[in-house]
C-alpha cells in the first residue's frame, strides 16, 4: 500500500479540474470492520464525511480527511481473514480477468502492492512459475502469513523508496483496492516506475464509480476511501504517469480492474453520470425504510458494505450475522451486538416477519448456505432488491 503526504484541495487530485460537492454523509462509522469483544479502539467512533467529485475526469475524493487516522487504520487493519473457500469472489473475479487477458503466463517476477496476506500472490505465482514473488505489505500479522507462503515481503508502505527494496525488474505489478487509500500519487507511481521492468504491466483494481453511481450505492464511500475512481479519472491518473490502458473490466460485485502498459495508447472513458447521484442515494434509503420499518431485520454480512448500510438506514439490525466463522463473537465498534453464527441468527427468527439483508458481494456464496439453512423468508439485497421472497 502507498501513503504519503496528503493535499487536500478543492482541485482535483487527479488532474487538477476543478471540484464540486458530491456527497454529504453524517455520522459515518470510522472501524469498517468488527473487533474482539472487550477490545479498545481510539475515538472518535463517528465522523461525518464529505465528498467531490471533479467537473473534468469524474473523479471523487474526500477534500477532507485524516491521514494520520488513516495511516493507523491501514496498519491495523481490524479485518478478519476468512479460511479459505470463504469470501473469494472478489479474489476469483481478479484472478479470471488475468487469465483472460493474458497477463500471467509470461511474468517471472511478480509484485502485489498491499499483499494482505498473500493469497492471490502465491496462486499467482504458482500458475505463472514466477522467479519471485514480492509483497509490500505494512500491517505485520498479514506479512508474516505471506512469508509462510514463501512469499518476499516487505513490511511497509509501498511509494518512490521502493527503489532501495533490492527487487529484480518486475514484469507484473498490480494493487487490489489499495489505489483508492493512496494519498500521493506521484510516490505511489515513481515506485512502480523504478521496479517495473521494460515491458511490464500495471494491474490496479479498484471499486468503480461508473458502476455504483448508475445504481445509487454509497457502498464505496466510506471513511477508508480517500478516492472512488471512474474508468475515466484512472485512465487519466496512468496516462499522466506514462501508462495507457492496455484492457479493463467490471465485474459483477462492482470492482473496475485495469491493465496497464507503457505502449497502450492513452483511452480517455465518457464520464459517468454524477449530478443524480445524492437524489437516487435518497430515493434507495426512503425505499429501504419503508420495506424494512417494523420487522426484525438480520444482516448476513459483517463488513463495511453492513455498517455502511446500517448507517445509512438510521439502524442497526437486530442481528448481525456473517459465514466468516473468525468474526463470530466479534462486535463492531460501539455496538453490544455480537456477531452469531448463521444457524443461529436463522434460526431464532419467524420468517414470516423477518427480514434478512444480504449486505456482502458474495451473494452467490451467501444464498445456497441460506437455503441449506432452511431459510424460508424473504432476502434483500442492499438497496432493496428481492433476492428471495416468503413463500
Amino acid at each position: 500500500m502507498s501513503i504519503g503526504v496528503p493535499a487536500h484541495s478543492r482541485g482535483c487530485p487527479v488532474c487538477g479540474g476543478e471540484g464540486a460537492h458530491l456527497l454529504e454523509l453524517p455520522r459515518q462509522p470510522v472501524y469498517q470492520h468488527p473487533v474482539p469483544a472487550g477490545a479498545r479502539v481510539p475515538e472518535p467512533h463517528l465522523v461525518d464525511l464529505s465528498w467531490d467529485a471533479c467537473k473534468v475526469c469524474a473523479h471523487a475524493w474526500q477534500p477532507n480527511f485524516n491521514a494520520e487516522q488513516l495511516r493507523n487504520i491501514y496498519r491495523s487493519h481490524y479485518y478478519t481473514p476468512a479460511p479459505s473457500g470463504i469470501g473469494a469472489q472478489f479474489r476469483n473475479d481478479f484472478l479470471q480477468v488475468l487469465h483472460e487477458q493474458q497477463l500471467i503466463s509470461t511474468a517471472r517476477v511478480l509484485l502485489e502492492v498491499g499483499a494482505a496476506d498473500g493469497d492471490v500472490l502465491a496462486e499467482l505465482k504458482r500458475r505463472a512459475g514466477a522467479l519471485h514473488a514480492y509483497a509490500f505489505e505494512p500491517n505485520h500479522e498479514n506479512a508474516a502469513v505471506a512469508r509462510s507462503r514463501g512469499l518476499e515481503v516487505r513490511e511497509s508502505f509501498f511509494g518512490a523508496d521502493a527503489a532501495n527494496a533490492g527487487l529484480e525488474p518486475t514484469d507484473l505489478i498490480y494493487a487490489r483496492h489499495v489505489i483508492e487509500h493512496v494519498f500521493d500519487f506521484a510516490s505511489f507511481f515513481a515506485g512502480v516506475a523504478v521496479v517495473a521492468a521494460p515491458g511490464a504491466r500495471l494491474v490496479l483494481e479498484t471499486p468503480s464509480l461508473d458502476f455504483h453511481a448508475s445504481r445509487g450505492s454509497i457502498e464505496p464511500f466510506h471513511i477508508e476511501h480517500v478516492h472512488v475512481f471512474a474508468l475515466r479519472s484512472l485512465a487519466w491518473l496512468s496516462s499522466l504517469h506514462g501508462w495507457g490502458v492496455h484492457c479493463h473490466a467490471v465485474t459483477p460485485s462492482g470492482n473496475l480492474i485495469a491493465a496497464f502498459s507503457r505502449t497502450a495508447a492513452a483511452l480517455e472513458p465518457a464520464a459517468p453520470e454524477l449530478d443524480g447521484l445524492a437524489a437516487r442515494l435518497e430515493r434507495t434509503r426512503a425505499h429501504l425504510r419503508e420495506l424494512l420499518s417494523g420487522r426484525p431485520l438480520i444482516f448476513w454480512g459483517a463488513g463495511s458494505a453492513g455498517i455502511v448500510l446500517a448507517s445509512m438506514l438510521g439502524r442497526e439490525p437486530d442481528v448481525w450475522t456473517d459465514g466468516n466463522p473468525n468474526k463470530i463473537g466479534k462486535r463492531y465498534v460501539g455496538s453490544e451486538r455480537p456477531i452469531v453464527a448463521p444457524e443461529a441468527a436463522l434460526g431464532s427468527a419467524d420468517p414470516g416477519v423477518a427480514a434478512l439483508v444480504v449486505t456482502s458481494s458474495f451473494v452467490n456464496e451467501i444464498l445456497p448456505r441460506v437455503r441449506e439453512l432452511g431459510w424460508r423468508g424473504d432476502v434483500y439485497g442492499p438497496a432493496g432488491e428481492v433476492l428471495q421472497a416468503w413463500k
